[in-house]
């Protein structure tokens, strides 16, 4: 397995920077970012991964910074129901570096890698709830086509979608490579990226509600930082960047009201500033190190006021029916 390299540590770094006080992060994986935090500062932090598997690169920090990381093994988006984080008054930053993590795509038994053949199931924890082989073979063909889509970004998906439900109908599709090469047979081939790229990050989202909880969480990661308090998030495809992007200009009273879908914003009283007015990207250096900074941008914004925002108390990102 390759060594798992967080992107854009060290722009994170310098972006956020003193560093003090006690940090959430979110996304826990390899420990990269909890590292880099409490060697910089941090006091403390509360690691979050809904991967159990993660536990294995939290014994080496634990044995050197002791009771300074606290892990809890749950989704991002359910902070707000735990009682550690939420009678705190100290948080200082929440940090989200979204997407798969080299854990996920280089071990072929969790189905999220479209290079070797492996179950469908794509989820990124224990969660209950449909693997992506439920998605694939249970979903109708315009349930699919409307999630590859508009999660995938995919301009195939409607021939893909069909070409699906055609191949099911002969027998249970139940391996990536075998979905993979369906997909083959319908995108063409790109020398940049896999054709079968798009397709899997969609069912990946359909799986693990990845924008919805992404919505979430940086709701309520408003409302429990201190003032001063930072929100940095690494994104790995348009469609998070465009949620963390609204999120910030609705949150600094700087959302477009021309939109009457948009909700109510406050002009007067931003209760957050965007740190880094355009996101930062890899550097040529980092990207020749790690291909999979490619497609990351980092975004960060301060909180400037003393309370959350009174003018959005949720936001969630619609979410396509499964009907399964």
């Amino acid at each position: 397995m390759q060594e798992h390299e967080p992107v854009l540590l060290n722009d994170f770094i310098s972006l956020v920077a003193p560093i003090a006080g006690c940090w959430i992060d979110g996304t826990f994986g390899a420990g990269g970012y909890t590292r880099a935090l409490l060697e910089n500062g941090a006091c403390k932090v509360l690691a979050i991964d809904k991967d159990s598997s993660t536990k294995v690169f939290l014994k080496k920090i634990q044995n050197e910074y002791g009771n300074m990381i606290k892990f809890y093994n749950h989704n991002f988006a359910d902070i707000q129901k735990n009682n550690d984080i939420t009678c705190r008054d100290d948080i200082s930053g929440v940090v989200l570096d979204l997407g798969v993590s080299s854990m996920h795509l280089d071990n072929p038994l969790r189905g999220f890698s479209f290079k070797e053949s492996g179950p469908l199931d794509m989820r990124m924890g224990n969660q209950p709830g449909p693997t992506a082989s439920d998605i694939v073979n249970r979903c109708s063909e315009a349930t699919l086509a409307d999630l590859i889509f508009f999660y995938g970004q995919e301009r195939k998906a409607r021939k893909i979608a069909n070409k699906i439900v055609r191949e099911r109908n002969k027998k249970k599709i139940t391996t990536t490579l075998e979905l993979a090469e369906i997909i083959r047979a319908i995108v063409p081939k790109n020398l940049k990226k896999d054709p079968a790229t798009r397709t899997f990050q969609a069912i990946r989202i359909a799986v693990n509600n990845e924008l919805k909880d992404l919505s979430k969480t940086l709701v309520f990661a408003e409302k429990i930082l201190r003032k001063g308090g930072i929100i940095a998030v690494v994104t790995f495809h348009s469609l998070e960047d465009k949620i963390v992007k609204d999120f910030g200009k609705i949150m600094s009273g700087k959302a477009s009201s021309t939109n009457r879908y948009s909700p109510p914003t406050s002009k007067t009283y931003p209760s957050l500033v965007a740190v880094n007015k355009k996101p930062v990207v890899a550097t040529i250096e980092e990207l020749n190190r790690n291909k999979r900074a490619r497609s990351a941008k980092l975004r960060v914004y301060k909180k400037v006021s003393d309370s959350s925002s009174k003018f959005f108390p949720t936001m969630e990102f619609p979410q396509i029916e499964l009907g399964i």
